[in-house]
């Protein structure tokens, strides 16, 4: 198909069509029978075709004595015409869209019911951010994760529960086809928390894909993950207690994108970079006991 006449077939008209339409426009005058017996193509599919092309304002016909389809001469139109037709049809199109303006909340009306299409749950309190962590830690299903964490204090939730549930993550996260991702902000209780569970197990920075942010202006409160459909929203800061858990196919789409781009320029943390931030004194300390 050469581009006169793919282009003619995106207009609209048949590849039978843009063949006839191509060939009139080739004569000051023909017929039926010449435009059949040229494109190899049956008259009576020619009649059809010609109507077509009639109706759509390309061509004119004209009959001797109106009576014999025979007699018809057929005449192309000067081919500008087919840029006047995109024009006109610009316009009704424009028309259309503020018609379907007008009538899409009825629409919608109909098509969005009652039923809950998104879920959203609230955990009040200490206990509530509880039991947002530890069902984010103990999910261990193979599906992309992603996230921003502030590092959670060890004393939120008991040091020793906290220590035996990155523990069991480590584990679990090592056996995954597709280790979570997560950003953490590049300040001092980051930069801490890492040394500190580095020290503890290294394999800490190898079960999950960190990456830091190394501005000052980004002071995250709220550790956020998301994985599949889901995010788990969980507070601990100050008086400020509380879990949060959505399930949300477009809430999830936009932090996927906002969490990409902040990904791209973020910092690998890696294990030269956790020993360059030194050693940990509260695990030093802690050794000597």
């Amino acid at each position: 198909m050469d581009a006169a006449t793919r282009t003619l077939t995106d207009f609209g008209l048949t590849v039978k069509e843009s063949k006839v339409y191509r060939e009139i426009l080739r004569h000051d005058v023909t017929s039926p029978y010449e435009l059949a017996r040229t494109t190899k193509i049956p008259r009576t599919t020619v009649y059809e075709i010609i109507m077509s092309l009639s109706l759509r304002c390309l061509i004119e016909l004209e009959r001797s004595d109106g009576l014999s389809k025979q007699q018809t001469r057929v005449k192309a139109r000067n081919p500008s015409v087919l840029r006047s037709i995109l024009w006109r049809r610009r316009d009704e199109m424009w028309k259309l869209e503020s018609d379907l303006l007008g009538i899409l909340p009825e629409l919608k009306g109909d098509f969005h019911k009652a039923e809950a299409n998104a879920d959203f749950r609230f955990f009040p309190g200490i206990e509530g951010a509880r039991e947002v962590y530890f069902g984010a830690e103990a999910d261990g299903s193979d599906v992309p994760q992603i996230g921003w964490d502030y590092q959670t204090p060890m004393d939120a939730f008991g040091r020793q529960p906290i220590v035996r549930d990155v523990q069991e993550a480590i584990r679990v996260k090592m056996k995954l086809t597709h280790k979570p991702r997560e950003l953490i902000p590049n300040q001092p209780w980051s930069r801490h928390v890492m040394t500190y569970e580095y020290g503890v197990n290294p394999l800490y920075i190898k079960a999950t894909e960190y990456r830091y942010v190394n501005d000052p202006h980004w002071d995250l409160k709220q550790r956020i993950t998301v994985k599949g459909n889901t995010i788990r929203i969980m507070c601990i800061e100050e008086n400020e207690t509380w879990g949060l858990i959505i399930r949300s196919q477009s809430f999830t789409k936009s932090l996927e994108s906002l969490f990409n781009l902040m990904w791209v320029s973020a910092v690998p943390v890696t294990e030269e970079v956790v020993r360059s931030w030194g050693e940990n004194q509260l695990l030093k300390a802690d050794k000597r006991k």
